[in-house]
């Protein structure tokens, strides 16, 4: 029954179903979870396959298997008719680009995780020196020494609340593994440029935000953020988040809905 859902569904996606069959799949994808799971994955292949570097071999592939023709051949012992085809070399090939495009994709799937993209787009963020600075700030030094609970500690005991003093408190706290925190004071650097009409550490507590959210399992939240620094390219963390490709986004949003 697997089986045949998911040629109904290929079907569907392709568009080759009558149209009583496609009103019947639509009320069954809009009813049943596991069924709209099954058409999401499929949808995340085709997905790959038109991003992937081998389109056009399987395009050309696809029209090969378009122009094979059955050949009639009698069978004396019985007199029926059977039809047999005949594979050309590309159709062999197609097979073996095919199945290693299902092995790849499934491999994918199931290793791209929140914890492997965070690893993957994470970068530690170093403090800049003013030149000409005379002295060096509480936090700047905690900080610099990589005192995370200090970066909390002088921030809350001089109730700092400059966007320099949230940020890094804020990734402090990312590092201490307390995300909700690091969330909540990266909001507030947003909230403040917001007010002030100005971007003085936006585009640093952007990009943390989105990995703050990704490692507290607020997946979708941290994909939103990730596509719209990659859509930016004046943004100074664009290449790091496009380090992270659209096919690991897809995945994680499908693994979210689950």
């Amino acid at each position: 029954m697997e089986d045949r859902n998911d040629q109904l569904l290929i079907n569907y996606l392709d568009r080759t179903l009558e149209e009583k069959e496609m009103r019947e799949m639509e009320a069954l994808i809009n009813s049943d979870d596991e069924t709209r799971k099954q058409l999401r994955f499929l949808q995340l292949a085709v997905d790959a396959v038109e991003y992937s570097a081998i389109y056009d071999q399987v395009a050309l592939i696809k029209e090969n298997f378009r122009v094979i023709q059955p050949v009639e051949v009698l069978q004396t012992s019985n007199k029926k008719t059977t039809r047999v085809f005949r594979l050309s070399k590309a159709v062999r090939m197609a097979a073996a680009v095919l199945l290693l495009l299902v092995g790849v994709g499934s491999y994918k799937f199931f290793t791209v995780n929140a914890t492997r993209v965070y690893e993957q787009a994470f970068i530690e963020y170093t403090l800049p020196t003013t030149r000409g600075q005379a002295t060096i700030t509480d936090i700047e030094q905690v900080y610099r020494a990589q005192n995370w609970i200090g970066v909390v500690a002088t921030v809350n005991r001089l109730s700092l609340h400059d966007n320099k003093a949230l940020f890094l408190s804020g990734f402090a706290h990312l590092q201490l593994k307390q995300y909700a925190a690091a969330s909540l004071l990266f909001e507030k650097v947003l909230a403040n440029n917001a007010q002030t009409n100005d971007d003085l550490y936006r585009d640093e507590a952007q990009f943390y935000l989105a990995l703050s959210e990704l490692a507290g399992n607020n997946t979708s939240g941290a994909i939103q953020l990730f596509q719209q620094i990659q859509a930016d390219k004046s943004h100074k963390y664009h290449q790091q988040a496009s380090k992270i490709g659209y096919f690991d986004l897809q995945i994680l949003k499908i693994k979210a809905s689950r």
